[in-house]
């Protein structure tokens, strides 16, 4: 099985989150990604209909689930990726970052918050906090991770000549 953590070139963690969220029977990627579906990422429902056992919130924050999609030790799903892109901002950034220094997913978020402060512009404070939180990480080479675009909606070519661009956010 490739992981997340052997695609990037990074060797996986014992995470205590992992530990708690199977002892909630929340356990592989899959379960993740219906669990962030569930608390508002639709954009991936037709693919991973909504978890129908939410733990709540006390047990899984919003911050947790984003480290759980990210976990290096996951088989590795690009729709995870994007699914944690997608959630992170509805999550308190120093919460967030210090989850992300916790749980070893600082490279990918920093990946995403690179996106984010490029390509989010209604929340590119956020991004780019995050960014300053997680540190220097080191890069990710091209092509592994899902490309900004994969984190955004577009629409085709108008009559002004451009498309319109807007992040992916939670509904």
């Amino acid at each position: 099985m490739a992981t997340l953590a052997k695609e990037i070139g990074d060797i996986g963690n014992c995470s205590a989150l992992l530990r708690r969220a199977n002892r909630l029977d929340i356990n592989p990627v899959g379960d993740f990604i219906r669990l962030a579906v569930a608390r508002g990422c639709r954009h991936y429902a037709p693919m991973y209909p909504p978890a129908d056992n939410d733990p709540g919130f006390a047990a899984i924050a919003n911050e947790e689930l984003v480290a759980l999609l990210l976990l290096g030790e996951n088989e590795y799903e690009p729709v995870a990726v994007r699914c944690a892109a997608q959630l992170a901002g509805r999550c308190d950034v120093e919460r967030l970052a210090l989850v992300a220094k916790r749980e070893r997913v600082g490279r990918v978020l920093s990946y995403i918050s690179e996106a984010g402060s490029a390509h989010d512009s209604a929340n590119r404070d956020f991004w780019l906090r995050l960014r300053v939180l997680l540190g220097e990480q080191d890069p990710i080479a091209d092509g592994v991770l899902p490309h900004w675009s994969r984190f955004v909606s577009q629409s085709g070519i108008t009559r002004k000549g451009t498309g319109i661009v807007q992040w992916l956010h939670c509904q």
